[in-house]
């Protein structure tokens, strides 16, 4: 349909559209909300060579000229992400979209990738093999550092190349939201010592919708060498650990409140299977005086003193928990009901 525009506006500009009345429900392609009132830029990331129509790989630098630099745009995008997050604005709304096929692998020490600018949004485009990639590589200490608040990262997949990394994400930003990511290993002696590890700092921490594969089989009872501490470990107020999928040989727990005693955690609708015998706890260990909620959650561990124990140290409400510590048997309930 074609709506001719008020001249005084668009100067008798024919403009078409195929919703002349709005989309009062929105818009989103392939699960992705199209954020039209968003305040902020988006800048586009890439750097696989399979580019879109008009587009090229993402480039640094300024360049000679007649060379295609990066612009953040979705012809010229840039190469990597830490170029997109230096141009940010804080609090302004800012999306960095990195495209399907994105590969990035972090040599240095901590904060190889530093998301340190306020409110942005970093949104992985792509599934399977062509989720965005970045690799943990050649050193202990490489990291990437989530350090300023409100911000967001979704749909990544973080892999751990070298053995023993301290940890993958180091969060010390209030309310930052890590949803739909995945932690993996790729070799039986690669891995996480964490995955994700917040500060006290860190209060309002969501982790949802995750994957913290750190085996590389999914057959129980098959250790590798390389064994991971936890899969989350985290000190902030109100943290939230909901819907997220466990797999490995965790010496402590898949869930774990370390060192300051969080209040008001939400840790429900998890499910997971820890291959250590000797964890801990196995499922989740929490600093005393730690309160909250934990509910409707479901793990294996190999830990086999009792159920109940696979949850220590809580002082939080425990409901509709259910845990096994013995391959092929049935789980049973965590806890004794209140009276």
């Amino acid at each position: 349909m074609a709506l001719l525009a008020p001249a005084h506006l668009h100067k008798g500009i024919i403009m078409t559209t195929s919703f002349p009345n709005g989309v009062a429900a929105g818009i989103s392609v392939n699960g992705l909300p199209l954020t039209i009132t968003n305040p902020g830029e988006v800048f586009w990331v890439n750097s696989s060579s399979v580019v879109g129509k008009g587009s090229a790989p993402g480039r640094t630098g300024t360049g000679a000229s007649g060379v295609i630099t990066g612009k953040g745009t979705y012809q010229r995008p840039f190469a990597t992400i830490n170029q997109a997050i230096a141009k940010c604005v804080a609090n302004r709304g800012d999306i960095i979209l990195v495209q399907p096929g994105y590969t990035e692998t972090i040599s240095a020490a901590a904060g190889g990738l530093t998301v340190d600018k306020a409110g942005i949004a970093i949104i992985g485009l792509g599934s399977g093999s062509l989720k965005p990639t970045i690799t943990l590589d050649t050193i202990i200490s490489a990291d990437i550092d989530v350090s300023a608040d409100d911000c967001i990262l979704y749909n990544l997949r973080f892999v751990a190349g070298f053995a023993s990394v301290t940890h993958c994400l180091d969060v010390t930003g209030a309310d930052a939201v890590i949803d739909s990511c995945e932690f993996v290993v790729t070799t039986a002696t690669f891995g996480f010592d964490i995955s994700i590890k917040s500060s006290n700092t860190a209060w309002g921490l969501h982790v949802t919708n995750c994957m913290f594969q750190m085996e590389c089989t999914v057959a129980l009872g098959t250790a590798v060498s390389d064994t991971p501490a936890s899969g989350i470990q985290f000190d902030g107020d109100n943290t939230v650990i909901k819907n997220n999928v466990f797999h490995g040989e965790f010496s402590i727990a898949m869930i774990y409140n370390v060192t300051t005693a969080a209040e008001g955690a939400l840790i429900t609708d998890n499910v997971g299977s820890n291959v250590s015998t000797a964890a801990a706890a196995g499922a989740v260990s929490l600093k005393a005086g730690c309160t909250g909620l934990i509910m409707r959650n479901n793990f294996g561990c190999l830990e086999t003193s009792s159920i109940d124990g696979l949850f220590v140290n809580q002082s939080c409400g425990l409901c509709e928990n259910y845990a096994v510590n013995v391959e092929a048997e049935a789980g049973g309930i965590v806890g004794t009901a209140s009276t």
